[in-house]
């Protein structure tokens, strides 16, 4: 995201790319790489010339170019940054059956979730580790003090936003990488220069 004056510029990528504002008023994107001598401005010290039945291989992403005002660059980042990265990926199969009786036999849509999520909150993960156990990963996508709305810590039901997986009867909670419960995690905590504590307790700012 690039600012100026009451205005910025963003751009959203569908996946990880290099970029670079060199020059003043310019943005540079490096969507992919093909170098195909070995010379001074390499430092591979081979060729990348990555190929695939014979051609060359060409990756194609898409951008998301946004011009909005500083006070909504936020929002507007965070959101369309969701929607493009996550959107749903559609697949499709050859079937003999005709709508009518693969309609009747499967179900054509379900959602895990009852309600609509807020909008600064993600269900990361929804993976079932057994008949009646499930791990449930929820991300508050933005920064603190990004902005006056959406910061804040947000409670949620999770009762009822997952009531369609059945009544939860007890919960673990866990580390981000979901193999340790939190209260079995113990923080590294060392004095800084200042002879402050590293620890952090970001709850505690709202």
């Amino acid at each position: 995201m690039e600012k100026f004056n009451e205005n910025s510029i963003l751009i959203c990528l569908d996946r990880s790319q290099g970029g670079a504002s060199i020059h003043d008023g310019s943005v540079e994107v490096m969507v992919y790489r093909r170098i195909l001598t070995i010379g001074g401005s390499s430092a591979l010290g081979e060729p990348l010339n990555e190929t695939a039945y014979g051609k060359g291989l060409v990756v194609r992403g898409k951008h998301l170019l946004i011009i909005d005002t500083l006070n909504n660059s936020v929002v507007t980042h965070w959101t369309n940054a969701q929607q493009l990265y996550m959107q749903p990926i559609s697949t499709f199969a050859l079937t003999n059956l005709s709508y009518v009786n693969y309609s009747a036999n499967y179900r054509q849509t379900w959602s895990a979730l009852m309600d609509t999520m807020p909008l600064n909150l993600h269900l990361l993960t929804l993976d079932q580790l057994g008949p009646k156990e499930y791990l449930v990963r929820v991300e508050h996508y933005f920064e603190c003090d990004e902005d006056a709305i959406y910061s804040p810590p947000i409670q949620i039901d999770l009762r009822q936003l997952l009531h369609s997986l059945g009544e939860i009867k007890d919960f673990t909670e866990l580390i981000l990488t979901a193999n340790l419960p939190m209260s079995a995690m113990n923080r590294l905590n060392w004095a800084t220069i200042d002879y402050e504590s590293s620890y952090c307790d970001s709850m505690s700012r709202f």
